[in-house]
């Protein structure tokens, strides 16, 4: 409506320098007011257009923003899983590690304990919604910009925090591993488990992989974290809330 509207003014000042039944000054006038209206249309038009694209970048953003809501959500549930599961992991060693190399152990519960030794449970965030905002270079269009400094803190800085942590635990899960690899002969006996387990050797390498405070902490503070991101994106977006 805006191009037309610029169209047929700009028509209309054209025909204006073919007219000669009127002076220079009144060609003047009415060409002066064509421009002006060719300048509004066109100022309007810009507005509207940044208007429409304004809405549509934030529709986006509400959209993200509700689906990171569900993808944090599953990440705290999953925290809680991983906290619970450590927790198993180091009573276990903590069970391997102190067992008296002078006494017979309890078959079941020995082998039981030794074979969980060699378990792992790592996070794996859901960033894929994330990434492929920020690859799409739309973040820019949070405007809440307390909100995107948590998000990208909790993205970039906290999830680098936590694979470093669980490095270190599978490192040391991995030198225990080539500790019992090295040593195992052909048998592979309750006996030759516990031999391992109990020499000094053994109960040292299961003390260190018994989980840092550090590693337990970076779990909380993801779900701290996340947890306000996503108390935020409730109370801004309350009607979405009462829709679930």
């Amino acid at each position: 409506m805006a191009e037309q509207e610029i169209a047929k003014h700009t028509k209309k000042v054209v025909r204006l320098f073919e007219k000669s039944e009127h002076g220079w000054r009144h060609k003047l006038g009415e060409m002066t007011l064509e421009i002006v209206t060719i300048v509004f249309a066109v100022t309007l038009s810009i507005w509207l257009h940044g208007l429409g694209e304004h809405r549509h970048e934030q529709e986006q953003v509400r959209h993200f923003l509700l689906g990171l809501k569900h993808d944090l959500g599953a990440d705290i549930a999953y925290l809680d899983e991983l906290n619970t599961a450590y927790r198993g992991y180091d009573a276990n060693f903590e069970y391997l590690s102190k067992l008296d190399p002078r006494s017979a152990p309890d078959p079941e519960k020995f082998e039981k304990a030794y074979e969980a030794a060699d378990s792992n449970y790592f996070f794996t965030p859901q960033t894929s919604r994330y990434q492929g905002f920020k690859s799409s270079g739309k973040l820019i269009h949070i405007e809440d910009e307390a909100l995107l400094e948590k998000i990208l803190n909790l993205y970039e800085l906290q999830t680098e925090q936590i694979k470093t942590s669980e490095a270190g635990w599978r490192n040391r899960q991995n030198v225990f591993r080539a500790y019992v690899e090295s040593s195992l002969t052909g048998d592979d006996s309750i006996e030759q488990h516990y031999q391992l387990v109990t020499a000094p050797k053994g109960k040292r390498l299961l003390r260190k992989e018994i989980t840092a405070q550090q590693h337990y902490d970076r779990y909380a503070n993801y779900a701290r974290l996340g947890a306000e991101i996503i108390k935020e994106i409730e109370q801004k977006y309350p009607d979405a809330k009462a829709h679930e």
